[in-house]
């Protein structure tokens, strides 16, 4: 039974996601690791995919990337094109009301042990959707799958927990896949909104709008919201409605470098800045720093459960690190979330 598997059953995950932070960084290797473990204690377990990678072989090596094994007895959840394909032997139970390029998102059993390509919804209550089926047939677990740029599976509304997956292929030198590594785990660590009137007023300006200005007025919050069919234009729109007594900005969407830089050209010593959870924030490490030394706080409505990280020290570009030395100083730079590198069969012992 390996550490990471102990760690989920400890943590008590009904739902798990696995986020590669690129690709070639071992996500897959992660994703079936775990499905090994878990059908191997008899946990009826569900797979599910955010998006869909697409991609076969890897453009550079030109080399099979790895399949997500499917055992006997798991439910799987993917488009129709993929079903038809599966090598694995599949059981037709239900189709979503989801519907991708490659079909319609079917959910089927494995009668047959093999590999599958899982696609899925790349969208929160896409997911959920799959997430609800298998739980009304019985899965006890599910584990997300979550394909290159899809992080919605990492959000609160999705999964109880989540594994970022990185690795060598992340950058030219290991100082710099450490730094992206360091700053991606900062973001999706990112702290929760703690003064309860200013959490309850902000959800309260989220049921009338995708953003929210929170005004200080007495010993409380003026609310305005703002609605847009687009809710990044709504960010913008709330910025432009800026004063001087304004205490927060919700972001109902997403959260770019172009909000904070506009918000800091506002203010010396900018408000907070509230998203609903980290899965939301798009920012470059310069302009979420400089936002934070002017003063200015970022969080969230709800938090990611980030509950550890796994290393691919390989690289198909022949960037191969050390797997001792990359394990350690990665474990260090990370502390104290737990970091493994499963085929070396190791944790990082902080």
């Amino acid at each position: 039974m390996s550490k990471i598997f102990q760690l989920i059953q400890k943590k008590n995950l009904k739902t798990t996601a696995i986020v590669g932070m690129t690709k070639n960084v071992g996500k897959t290797v992660t994703f079936n690791h775990i499905v090994k473990e878990l059908v191997g204690s008899e946990i009826k377990l569900g797979l599910i995919s955010a998006g869909y990678d697409g991609e076969r072989f890897d453009r550079l090596t030109l080399k099979e990337k790895p399949r997500i094994l499917a055992p006997v007895g798991v439910l799987v959840a993917t488009a129709e094109a993929c079903f038809k394909a599966a090598d694995a032997g599949l059981e037709f139970l239900e189709k979503s009301s989801f519907v991708t390029p490659l079909g319609p998102v079917m959910v089927g059993r494995v009668k047959e042990a093999g590999r599958v390509e899982l696609a899925g919804p790349g969208s929160i209550s896409g997911l959920r959707e799959l997430i609800g089926m298998m739980s009304r047939r019985g899965s006890a677990q599910v584990l997300v799958d979550g394909a290159i740029n899809r992080i919605a599976s990492a959000s609160p509304a999705v999964s109880d927990g989540t594994i970022l997956a990185t690795g060598a292929s992340l950058g030219p030198t290991m100082d710099d896949v450490v730094k992206k590594t360091v700053f991606r785990r900062t973001i999706m660590e990112t702290p929760l909104v703690e003064d309860t009137l200013l959490l309850k007023s902000a959800y309260k300006g989220l049921i009338k709008g995708n953003a929210v200005l929170l005004h200080r007025e007495g010993n409380g919050y003026k609310v305005e919201s703002v609605r847009e069919m687009i809710p990044l234009l709504a960010g913008t729109r709330i910025i432009n409605k800026c004063r001087r007594e304004t205490a927060a900005l919700v972001f109902g969407g997403a959260l770019v470098d172009n909000n904070l830089q506009d918000i800091m050209e506002l203010y010396k010593h900018p408000p907070a800045v509230i998203v609903r959870d980290a899965t939301r924030l798009f920012v470059n490490p310069e302009i979420y720093w400089r936002y934070l030394k002017r003063g200015g706080r970022i969080m969230a409505l709800e938090k990611i459960n980030l509950i550890a990280v796994t290393l691919n020290p390989t690289d198909p570009m022949g960037r191969d690190y050390d797997p001792e030395m990359f394990l350690k100083i990665m474990g260090e730079a990370l502390h104290p979330c737990p970091v493994f590198d499963l085929v070396l069969q190791k944790k990082h012992l902080s």
